[in-house]
């Protein structure tokens, strides 16, 4: 499996344990496991970088955060920035807050790092 292939699988298996759980933070386990395969292939940045524009058909808006909130990519921020402007253009009221929450974790005072996800973000004294 290739490091994009193994990406989404972690994306989709976090789906699929928030689905279950309704718990926030156990979504760590994926997205820690998914930041060491971004850290480890930075050369696919480009390839990591698509796959989380696209991410909100197959993964809990929590793993699109959190690996966000980590990274704070400016070219997946901008992306998202526009389709929150066209969501509010649209009215479309279900897009804006899927939106909204993702760049909200681009904030490095975000709430929900210390809230529920300070088991990663506290240790690495960002919380």
């Amino acid at each position: 499996m290739s490091p994009l292939e193994e990406f989404v699988q972690l994306a989709k298996d976090a789906e699929a344990k928030i689905s279950a759980t309704f718990n926030s933070p156990d979504v760590l386990p994926f997205t820690t496991r998914a930041l060491a395969i971004i850290q480890s292939n930075l050369d696919k940045r480009r390839e990591f970088e698509h796959e989380f524009m696209n991410m909100s058909h197959y993964a809990p808006s929590e793993f699109v955060e959190v690996c966000m909130h980590a990274l704070r990519w400016p070219a997946v921020k901008q992306e998202f920035e526009r389709r929150q402007r066209e969501a509010v253009e649209r009215n479309d009221w279900r897009a804006e807050p899927v939106y909204r929450h993702y760049l909200e974790a681009f904030d490095p005072d975000w709430d929900d790092a210390k809230d529920f996800f300070v088991e990663y973000f506290g240790s690495r004294g960002e919380a």
